[in-house]
C-alpha cells in the first residue's frame, strides 16, 4: 500500500461528517418539536382560560343588570356585588348612543342619551350592558344574553321602557362593585291616542345586539316591524304594535257606532250578533243577541293608510284589476291605485302562497265575479284586500272556491276597510263569502249626509246596507263593521270555523290599544368599593 505524500494532516472521512451533521439535525428536530408542543399547549391553555373568563364576565354582567334594575326602581337603596371584570377590566361609558321614542300622536319625540358598561377580552369578545340589556359579540355573531326591559301591559294599555343611564365615565376592576341611584327623569302618564304604533329608534355601538333582540320580539311581523336595520350609522328603527286583528270572530255580525235593523221578516242572521246600539225589526236572529256592548273595536284606518303608503313606495305590483289583470298569483302583493269596477271575472290563486291586494279607491262587483281558489294551498293561506274606499256587490259572487259556503272556507278571503267604508249589497243573487272587517268605533254625524241606503238604523245612516229582494242573497262568514240594515229575502250565516280564529295582517304591525307611555331614565352611579 502506498503512503500519502506531503506529510499533512489526514482529513476526516465524509461518512464521519455526515454522521455528525445527522446527529446535530436530529437534536435540532427534537428541540423544535418539543418547543412546538409547548407552544401549542400554551395556546390551548390560553384559549381555554379566555373562554372561561368570558363566561364568568358574562354571568357577572347578567347579575349586574338585575342589581341595576333593583336600584333604579328604589331611590333609597344601593347594591354591592362581587364583579368579575376579567384581567383587563371593564369600562363605564356615558355616551354610547341615543334612544328616540316617537309616534303619530306624540307632541314631540322623546330623545334619551344612553351609556354602557363594556368588557373586551383578548380574543375580541365584547360583552356589553346598555339600557337594561346585556349583549355579547363574538366575531360576526351577536346574541342577546339578557333582554332589555321593554314591556306592554294590556291590562292598563301602557307601554313601559325604564332606561338605565351611567352617571360618570369610569373603569371597573374585578372585586366589589357598588351601584347606587343618582337621579330619575320620568316621562310618566304621557297621554297617547289609541290606534297609534310606537316607533323606537336606537343609535348605538351595540346596534346589532338591539336589532337581534327586536328581531326575536317581532317575529310574527315577518321582519317588517324593523323598518331600518343597522348600517354604517349604527342606527335601527322598529315599529312596535301587534300582528293579530282585534275582534270576536265568533259573531256573525258585530255592528259598532250604531245598531242593526232587520227590515223584513225574511231577513235572517244565523249566528251571534253584537252591537253597541240596539237591534230592531221583524227579521230573525238565531244566535245570541247582545245590545249596548261597551267594548268597541278600534278602526283600521291607520293600518290601511300605512299599506297604501307602502304600495306607493313600491311595495306592490301596480295593476288595473279586471281590465289588464284577471289572475292574482300566490306569493305576490298587488296595488290598484284608482279602485275598480270589475269588467272581467278575477281569480286569486292561493296555490303558491298568500295574495295581498291594496286598493286606493272603491271596489265595485256589479258586472263580474271575484273568486278565491284555495286548491293546493297550505293551511291559513288567504287573499287579503285592503281598501280606502267603499264596496258594492250587485247580483255577483265574491266568494271562495265553488261558492258552496262550506265551513272553513270564509277565512280564505279577508277584506279590510276603513271606518268610513260603505258596503252596499244590491238586489238579485248577490253572494259574499269571507271576512269583512271595517270597524267603526263611533257613529256618523248627521252633517256627513250619507245617502247610499234608503233606510236608517236607529236614526243613523248604516255603513252596511243590504237591500235584498229579487233572488236569494247570502253572506257567509263574519261582518265586523258599522251600523247595518238588512232588507227582504237575505240571509247572513256565520262560518263557525271562524270562532277562535285570529287573522294576522301580513307584512307589518298593527296599532295596539295604547293609552299611556311610561318612560323613565334612571341615572346610576357604578364604582368599585
Amino acid at each position: 500500500m502506498g503512503s500519502r505524500r506531503g506529510g499533512g494532516a489526514v482529513s476526516p472521512s465524509k461518512r464521519g461528517v455526515t454522521a455528525v451533521i445527522g446527529l446535530v439535525l436530529l437534536i435540532g428536530l427534537v428541540a423544535t418539536v418539543s418547543v412546538g408542543i409547548l407552544l401549542i399547549a400554551g395556546d390551548t391553555m390560553n384559549d381555554a382560560e379566555q373562554r372561561s373568563e368570558n363566561e364568568r364576565v358574562e354571568q357577572s354582567f347578567v347579575e349586574m343588570s338585575q342589581q341595576m334594575a333593583t336600584v333604579s326602581s328604589n331611590t333609597d337603596i344601593s347594591r354591592t356585588m362581587e364583579f368579575d371584570a376579567g384581567e383587563r377590566g371593564a369600562l363605564v361609558k356615558t355616551e354610547t348612543g341615543t334612544i328616540n321614542i316617537s309616534g303619530p300622536d306624540l307632541n314631540e319625540t322623546i330623545s334619551i342619551p344612553i351609556g354602557a358598561v363594556e368588557y373586551e377580552g383578548d380574543d375580541g369578545t365584547r360583552i356589553s350592558y346598555q339600557a337594561g340589556g346585556v349583549f355579547r359579540e363574538t366575531g360576526n355573531e351577536t346574541r342577546v344574553v339578557s333582554a332589555p326591559p321593554v314591556y306592554y301591559d294590556n291590562k292598563d294599555n301602557t307601554f313601559s321602557f325604564p332606561i338605565t343611564e351611567m352617571n360618570d365615565d369610569t373603569q371597573l376592576g374585578s372585586g366589589d362593585v357598588r351601584m347606587s341611584h343618582a337621579d330619575t327623569t320620568a316621562y310618566t302618564n304621557v297621554t297617547y291616542v289609541e290606534q297609534s304604533t310606537v316607533t323606537v329608534e336606537i343609535t348605538s355601538e351595540y346596534c346589532v345586539g338591539w336589532e337581534a333582540y327586536f328581531d326575536g320580539q317581532t317575529a310574527n311581523a315577518e321582519g317588517q316591524a324593523i323598518t331600518e336595520r343597522c348600517g354604517n350609522d349604527n342606527t335601527m328603527i322598529v315599529e312596535l304594535g301587534r300582528t293579530e286583528v282585534e275582534g270576536d270572530f265568533s259573531q256573525a255580525v258585530y255592528a259598532g257606532g250604531g245598531g242593526i235593523e232587520l227590515g223584513h221578516h225574511h231577513a235572517e242572521i244565523d249566528g251571534n250578533v253584537t252591537t253597541d246600539g240596539e237591534i230592531h225589526g221583524s227579521g230573525d236572529v238565531t244566535g245570541t243577541e247582545t245590545e249596548g256592548n261597551q267594548q268597541s273595536i278600534p278602526s283600521f284606518d291607520s293600518v290601511i293608510q300605512s299599506k297604501v303608503d307602502g304600495a306607493e313606495r313600491g311595495d306592490g305590483e301596480p295593476i288595473d284589476l279586471g281590465e289588464n289583470k284577471t289572475t292574482l298569483e300566490g306569493g305576490k302583493t298587488y296595488y290598484d291605485p284608482d279602485g275598480f269596477d270589475l269588467q272581467n271575472d278575477v281569480t286569486a290563486d292561493l296555490d303558491d302562497g298568500n295574495v295581498t291586494l291594496i286598493v286606493d279607491g272603491d271596489m265595485k262587483f256589479t258586472n263580474s265575479d271575484l273568486t278565491v281558489d284555495p286548491t293546493g294551498a297550505a293551511d291559513n293561506t288567504s287573499f287579503q284586500v285592503f281598501s280606502t274606499g267603499d264596496m258594492a256587490i250587485d247580483n255577483q259572487d265574491v266568494c271562495v272556491g265553488s261558492c258552496d259556503y262550506g265551513s272553513g272556507d270564509a277565512k280564505s278571503l279577508q277584506i279590510y276597510g276603513t271606518s268610513s267604508m260603505l258596503v252596499h249589497v244590491g238586489t238579485g243573487n248577490s253572494k259574499f263569502e269571507g271576512i269583512l272587517y271595517a270597524p267603526r268605533d263611533e257613529g256618523y254625524a248627521e252633517s256627513e249626509g250619507i245617502d247610499h241606503c234608503s233606510h236608517d238604523v236607529n236614526g243613523t245612516e248604516p255603513d252596511v246596507c243590504i237591500a235584498g229582494g229579487g233572488g236569494k242573497a247570502q253572506i257567509f262568514g263574519t261582518i265586523i263593521a258599522g251600523p247595518m240594515y238588512v232588507d227582504n229575502n237575505f240571509e247572513i250565516e256565520h262560518d263557525t270555523s271562524l270562532t277562535g280564529f285570529e287573522p294576522d295582517v301580513r307584512h307589518g304591525v298593527l296599532p295596539p290599544r295604547l293609552t299611556y307611555l311610561s318612560i323613565a331614565v334612571h341615572e346610576i352611579d357604578v364604582e368599585n368599593n
